[in-house]
């Protein structure tokens, strides 16, 4: 079916497949308002397309200024330094005995610090990290999600198609909506037209398999911790009380559908399980950017859209998305940049999921890819989207303590926390404007509160460090 525009078939490894569970898988400024042009990290177009879409000239929403990434005249940090100040934070007995961390110097390739990096390790939501990366490979940033509705003048059957927009809205949205579908439906020459009586179906075969994860509780959706993955859903899942989420998403949208034809004169019975069968496409209506989607998945953190995001990578190059094949399109873009993903172990996209195993190491790889590939340009929407320091999403209310204050609006980082999991990835520019990626995660912590201040200090003496041997 189709339910993607701006997709690119020519992006290398548009077919490929994993195997398994994965196994084998500057300093920012802060002067009233951010820069638009993501030069910090060098994303430029490759001189021949090797893709069917186009570079951004300026991606939506506050992103990294220019910062010295790839200039040779720039000073790179000393790693005896930056071991000797990183090693006496990591001393702090909240993460000493559990800690994995990673710190490279994109523009030269260097690994300023070590610590247990190849270790694999609970990870958290820096997951949303391997997440965006893998499904911005599979479409690319300006891939739209479209829906469609199909109708059978012969059974007067209007059939509602998911295609894993986790954004479709019931009335009101800036991309798509429900109702927009149903003024396309009453719209359409050869749709039922108005007065109408007719049997509605809906098709949210995109994804299958189970929709709890390995790892997660079974109440996670009645409790507001994340929906079942549906290739179907609207207003992001969320039962009427705005907190939980909804135990069928497909059929939720479905019945909402069925009001919005009501409202509108038409004569609906309630919604089945149906297939389109070849049906003409009478009204169809197409989600925001892709980009902005998983901007907005990594400062939010948001759960539900990660895993409809790792759902519609798997489908896109499986045919089928679930779990499972959601982590294999983690491994193959892993793979696309050059990256071992042979000690990725992932169950879920959203990192709750407590048997995921990442080394450190993994996503400083990528992130320093981010930086040093210009064919990479199309990952853009992942470090614009990594939560600022102090100033927005899940960093919102934090460095601002006397000992991290120093590291608010020039750390950007997506975090993670999990019972005894406190894990922070993203980048710094330290003192003498040189852009660092840095990654730490503690699986073992046993205060929460204490090792998440930790790795926030730890990320505030990046950015305070100039990092040169005295002379």
């Amino acid at each position: 079916m189709t339910f993607l525009v701006a997709m690119n078939p020519s992006r290398p490894g548009a077919g490929g497949s994993g195997t398994g569970k994965n196994r084998g898988r500057g300093r920012l400024m802060w002067a009233g308002a951010l820069s638009s042009a993501l030069v910090a990290f060098a994303l430029v177009a490759p001189a021949g397309p090797a893709r069917t879409d186009v570079a951004p000239q300026g991606p939506a929403g506050p992103v990294l200024p220019a910062a010295s990434t790839t200039d040779p005249t720039g000073t790179s940090p000393e790693p005896a330094v930056v071991a000797q100040l990183l090693d006496a934070m990591f001393a702090d007995g909240s993460v000493s005995n559990s800690l994995g961390a990673s710190v490279f110097d994109p523009a030269t390739g260097n690994v300023l610090y070590e610590r247990d990096s190849l270790t694999p390790r609970t990870p958290a939501s820096v997951v949303k990290i391997l997440t965006a990366v893998s499904v911005l490979d599979a479409l690319g940033p300006l891939a739209r999600i479209t829906t469609n509705v199909h109708y059978d003048p012969a059974s007067m059957t209007l059939t509602l198609v998911g295609a894993g927009d986790p954004t479709l809205a019931t009335t009101q949205g800036e991309g798509s909506s429900l109702a927009a579908l149903a003024d396309g439906v009453l719209a359409a020459s050869n749709g039922p037209g108005a007065n109408a009586a007719v049997q509605l179906r809906y098709d949210a075969s995109l994804f299958g398999g189970p929709v709890i994860a390995e790892g997660w509780s079974p109440v996670y959706p009645a409790t507001g911790v994340v929906a079942p993955p549906s290739a179907l859903s609207v207003d992001g899942s969320r039962a009427p009380d705005g907190v939980t989420f909804v135990a069928d998403p497909a059929l939720t949208a479905a019945a909402a559908f069925a009001e919005q034809l009501q409202q509108r004169g038409l004569q609906v019975d309630a919604p089945q399980q149906g297939v389109a069968a070849g049906a003409a496409v009478v009204a169809s209506t197409s989600s925001v950017p892709l980009a902005t989607m998983t901007q907005r998945m990594l400062t939010d953190s948001d759960n539900t859209m990660a895993e409809v995001l790792g759902h519609l990578a798997g489908a896109t190059r499986s045919g089928v998305g679930s779990f499972a094949t959601s982590a294999q399109a983690v491994d193959a873009a892993l793979s696309d940049l050059d990256i071992s993903a042979s000690d990725v172990t992932l169950y879920d996209a959203s990192g709750l999921s407590t048997v995921n195993s990442v080394p450190a190491r993994t996503f400083t790889q990528v992130l320093s890819s981010m930086v040093r590939n210009p064919a990479m340009w199309w990952a853009w929407p992942i470090p614009s989207g990594l939560p600022v320091a102090g100033v927005t999403g899940t960093l919102a209310n934090r460095f601002f303590t006397a000992d991290t204050v120093a590291g608010a609006g020039v750390v950007r980082a997506k975090t993670g926390t999990l019972t005894g999991v406190s894990s922070l990835v993203g980048t710094v520019v330290d003192r003498d404007g040189r852009l660092l990626v840095f990654a730490f995660i503690a699986d073992g912590a046993g205060d929460i509160d204490q090792s998440r201040s930790v790795l926030d200090q730890a990320a505030t003496v990046l950015a305070q460090c100039g990092c040169r041997v005295s002379s």
